[in-house]
């Protein structure tokens, strides 16, 4: 009965309900989208100040090695201080990334009644019935591809770097620690790709599958028509789906 409703579901998902169903707090959500932009964001600002974090952070060893005995000197205080000031724009960045990447695929939500208790929702049985649904299939597919996305990005890195760093070893400290950094920044690009990837694909499937949850029979379209049958827009969309559908018991009926 469960696989007639669900293969029932053909008409999608209307306006209205979709906004039902934001209304109720229910949004496509994706983990990988959200990670991925934080995790890009980091990078982006991490990449912008690092001359500016570097000095402050080296600056800081030097005065901490130099004034060890007095740890709590002005010394020490305003070099740690200077190093807050460097790191605060980098957790500034990934906490706003943090709250706007969510909203990339659902957009701004306000659900407060998603809050509330309710007891009804505490199914003891509903983790069991996710681990053997698509969702739980497509995720554990999702790990493998990652692992195997990163692993490729990793030794893509190593096998186009490594040559490059060997023969480096008798140049100067700068051109080594130069050298070093373009080859860790091509690997930390080929890795962003990589998991850019996976978060492609997680969020394109949370939207799919956010669609196909609210799609509509027939019968509910109806329903929906007849509450909203004042609507001349909605009386259009209608006749146009029953001709459709007369035109094509018609062909079945010359067919048969």
């Amino acid at each position: 009965m469960a696989e007639e409703t669900d293969l029932s579901r053909t008409e999608p998902a209307s306006p209205r309900r979709l906004q039902e169903a934001r209304s109720a707090g229910d949004v496509p959500r994706s983990a990988e989208l959200t990670a991925w932009v934080v995790l890009l964001s980091a990078l982006a600002v991490l990449g912008w100040l690092a001359p500016r974090l570097l000095n402050a952070l080296q600056a800081l060893t030097e005065t901490a090695f130099i004034h060890a005995a007095q740890p709590l000197s002005p010394i020490l205080i305003e070099a740690a201080q200077s190093a807050l000031w460097a790191v605060l724009p980098v957790l500034v960045v990934v906490f706003v990334a943090a709250l706007l990447a969510p909203m990339l695929l659902s957009g701004w939500v306000y659900a407060p009644q998603v809050t509330q208790a309710d007891l009804t929702r505490a199914n003891p049985f509903k983790p069991l019935a996710r681990l053997f649904s698509a969702d739980s299939l497509f995720d554990g597919t999702l790990t493998l591809l990652k692992l195997a996305l990163v692993a490729a990005a990793v030794g893509w890195a190593l096998a186009s770097g490594w040559p490059g760093l060997l023969s480096l070893t008798g140049s100067g400290v700068g051109e080594s620690l130069t050298a070093t950094a373009a080859w860790i920044g091509r690997g930390v690009l080929a890795l962003a790709l990589a998991l850019a990837v996976a978060a492609v694909l997680d969020a394109g499937w949370r939207w799919w599958r956010y669609l196909r949850r609210h799609a509509m029979t027939w019968q509910e379209v109806l329903a929906e028509a007849r509450e909203a049958e004042g609507s001349p827009e909605m009386r259009a969309q209608l006749r146009g789906r029953q001709q459709q559908a007369g035109q094509g018991r018609h062909v079945n009926e010359v067919i048969g």
